[in-house]
């Protein structure tokens, strides 16, 4: 336990304090900031520093919420989390196609994956991770209006997460100092949440040092721009390919409400980014393309997501991409070419006439009211059983336990879904 001036026992809050003083002092007179005062710097620099801290509020939020350590959730409560406003702040910067600065983009990512670490082996070293990011919101709130000044932002407008409490600021950070006093930790684990936010504050410099001044072979587009929790995969280089998949995706997540309903926004956000992934696969020859689509056919449905979808989504991602770029249609039919593989795969168990009428038949079941806002749900569900009966282990399980949910659906509804899987299953196994 340390001690202060006068020998007194340090809070733990007194004790991250002290310890971060000099790390936190180190990161603020980063050139980063002095471009900011000067009104010197580049959106890219300020919009990589939010797509930096989504990826770090990504997989820290998801993993207090998910932390079995008790006291890490006396400390988290839901309306801490900043993701939403990081996400709000990017869609409002998103038409203009914003280049990431990719060593920003790695920098953030090696954060993320100690954090994913640490939640297994000590959770509640997490704890410091949020007494730095809570610890912003201050500071956040006098930078604000540097960063509205140097961008001529007004408003909301890409400024939500630099005014996360608004004027209730001071206020919840005094009643987070209370709630992280409070908890019982021996001197070991008080020192590893210290040393992790020492370390955070190290780790972050380097997020800030790449922001600016930007080196210009840094400059890409970087799927965690799409989605923070999407990893490292490829996404198109060409901002035309990237916004046509986009719409793409948009248009799917529209097409079927039970993405949302069952997702909800990180539903979308990994929707776009697959969505942008696919759009990277006419690069390869058809045998590779298939083989990628398969695979990822087999991941999604046994995780709740019938290959209808994915057939759909290729489907319609061929038909953005050929009217974004005419010339390159006969590179983007290779998507289509793999669709037609999945649709004729499910063929082979339940044909295209005996799905519509399943799904005709389901939403007369359900109801206007319910076949309307959860449209297409029919045609999913008899779907899942010609994955399963096509070798997909869980492919029905995985989308029947959600859809027989008795708090979530009322009994017409959940009827309606044993009947259609029960007919779907009699039609299976007469193919």
């Amino acid at each position: 336990m340390k001690l202060g001036l006068y020998g007194q026992q340090l809070t733990l809050m007194e004790e991250l304090k002290a310890a971060t003083f000099l790390p936190h002092a180190r990161l603020q007179a980063l050139p980063f900031f002095q471009a900011l005062m000067a009104c010197q710097l580049p959106l890219e620099s300020y919009v990589g520093h939010l797509r930096s801290l989504s990826i770090v509020h990504g997989i820290l939020e998801q993993a207090l919420e998910s932390s079995s350590d008790d006291r890490v959730a006396s400390v988290w409560k839901d309306d801490m989390r900043k993701l939403p406003l990081l996400q709000y702040d990017l869609g409002f910067f998103e038409p203009r196609i914003v280049a990431d600065v990719k060593d920003a983009v790695d920098a953030a990512i090696k954060i993320a994956e100690r954090i994913r670490l640490r939640s297994i082996q000590e959770p509640v070293t997490l704890l410091g991770y949020l007494y730095v990011l809570e610890g912003s919101t201050l500071g956040a709130a006098v930078l604000r209006p540097q960063f509205a000044r140097a961008f001529l932002l007004t408003g909301t407008d890409g400024l939500s997460y630099l005014g996360s409490y608004g004027t209730e600021i001071h206020v919840r950070w005094k009643q987070y100092q209370q709630r992280m006093n409070a908890i019982q930790l021996s001197l070991e684990e008080r020192e590893q949440i210290v040393q992790a936010a020492g370390g955070f504050f190290t780790q972050t410099q380097a997020i800030f040092q790449a922001l600016y001044p930007v080196k210009p072979d840094s400059m890409t587009y970087h799927v965690t721009s799409i989605n923070p929790e999407a990893g490292r995969h490829p996404v198109p280089a060409d901002t035309r390919e990237v916004k046509a998949s986009l719409h793409a995706a948009d248009l799917c997540w529209q097409r079927f409400p039970y993405i949302e309903a069952r997702y909800g926004e990180r539903g979308r956000r990994f929707t776009r980014s697959d969505s942008a992934w696919l759009a990277t696969f006419h690069q390869f020859d058809p045998v590779g393309i298939s083989l990628q689509v398969r695979w990822l056919s087999r991941i999604l449905s046994s995780r709740g997501m019938p290959t209808l979808l994915l057939q759909e989504q290729l489907e319609i991602l061929f038909a953005e991409l050929a009217c974004a770029i005419p010339e390159k249609r006969p590179d983007y039919e290779k998507l289509l070419a793999a669709a037609a593989e999945l649709r004729e795969s499910r063929r082979m168990r339940i044909s295209d006439e005996q799905l519509e009428a399943l799904a005709t038949d389901f939403d007369r079941a359900v109801g206007p009211e319910w076949s309307e806002r959860m449209a297409n749900t029919g045609a999913l569900i008899a779907a899942a059983v010609a994955d399963e009966k096509g070798g997909i282990a869980d492919a029905v399980v995985n989308i029947k336990a959600w859809m027989m949910d008795a708090s979530r659906f009322p009994s017409e509804w959940i009827q309606a879904v044993q009947t259609t899987l029960d007919r779907a299953q009699q039609i299976g196994e007469l193919q």
